[in-house]
């Protein structure tokens, strides 16, 4: 029996051992490969989304339960479907899964579609206020990022100035490269970590208080649909709580990235598209100024061949540097840098 007949096999298997209340009528495969299936399932009831969660049990307590309050109180995400023993997923070979309402609708390709975005960033607001209140069980264990922004910038800046030194011993292209370019790219970073210091950062975070806000953290296509209720969020498995604002500036960073140039306009127009539903004063939209200004992207790249070992290429570190190298006229004037 070849790997897709084993699998759906192993689909009908746990179908009729946690939802015998379902009856079957269709399955099929919609992701294959090992602990990353995801399974489509008619039922007699409806149709439904059988997935599993590569997480750790206590983090998928944590984010099933957030998706039920949000799907409790009306949000646009999928429903999930009690097991048998009215739980809210169930356990195979240590993994659990989950079976999910099924949503039709339109990919939102924000990237690369300008009109994709704006309605991805007013559903994105919409879910970030949705998101609001929900208390975790005693039992789980949270992604929580509340607060934790200036630290990790610090600690990003530290590892960029430790890879140029590390660079000055190495003399190796790639780290030759990298020495020519850290100088700026640490500016950036020692900018953002001034700012954010000085911004209204600590102060809302302590107005949001314990249980605020949730990230998505990973929003973009295949996770965002048009419907005609409004865009459906779906795959809350890293759901972090946190100031809604780095989901924005992940949108905003790979648009401009897309486009190849930064435009000032263009910039304040997607933050107007999210504020419209989810308002900001103007020192919270700074916060995504400063979020844009630290160099992520580049971070992204680098940390692979100094932390994890793998090999630099000369050619992506330079295009990533240049995709930093690009925002900054843009940013100086948002930020009055000048």
């Amino acid at each position: 029996m070849d790997e897709t007949m084993r699998d759906l096999e192993l689909g009908k298997q746990l179908m009729a051992e946690n939802y015998p209340h379902l009856q079957l009528t269709n399955i099929e495969i919609i992701q294959g490969g090992g602990i990353k299936t995801v399974w489509k399932v008619e039922t007699t009831e409806g149709t439904f989304c059988l997935k599993r969660i590569r997480k750790s049990l206590p983090i998928v307590k944590f984010t099933t339960s957030a998706q039920a309050y949000l799907s409790s109180k009306g949000a646009l995400v999928a429903a999930i479907i009690p097991t048998k023993d009215n739980n809210l997923y169930f356990v195979h070979e240590g993994y659990a899964l989950v079976l999910y309402s099924w949503i039709e609708g339109t990919d939102l390709d924000m990237e690369k579609n300008q009109e994709h975005l704006e309605i991805g960033l007013k559903g994105l607001a919409q879910f970030h206020k949705d998101t609001v209140g929900f208390v975790p069980p005693s039992d789980c264990e949270t992604y929580n990022r509340m607060g934790v922004w200036p630290d990790n910038f610090k600690k990003m800046l530290e590892e960029f100035k430790q890879w140029k030194l590390v660079s000055e011993q190495l003399n190796t292209p790639f780290h030759q490269t990298y020495l020519n370019i850290a100088d700026e790219i640490i500016e950036m970073a020692e900018k953002s970590v001034q700012l954010l210091d000085r911004s209204c950062y600590h102060e809302w975070v302590k107005e949001i208080g314990e249980y605020g806000y949730m990230c998505h953290q990973d929003y973009g296509k295949g996770n965002a649909l048009q419907t005609e209720k409004g865009v459906y969020v779906l795959d809350l498995d890293n759901l972090a709580y946190d100031i809604p604002l780095r989901d924005v500036r992940k949108l905003i960073f790979k648009r401009m990235a897309e486009l190849e140039s930064w435009d000032l306009n263009l910039v304040e127009h997607l933050i107007n598209c999210y504020a419209s539903v989810f308002p900001l004063t103007e020192d919270q939209r700074k916060i995504i100024y400063i979020d844009l200004l630290f160099p992520h992207k580049f971070y992204g790249y680098v940390k692979k061949p100094f932390k994890k070992g793998k090999d630099g290429e000369i050619r992506k570190l330079l295009k990533t540097f240049k995709v930093e190298e690009d925002k900054m006229p843009v940013l100086r004037k948002l930020l009055q840098l000048d």
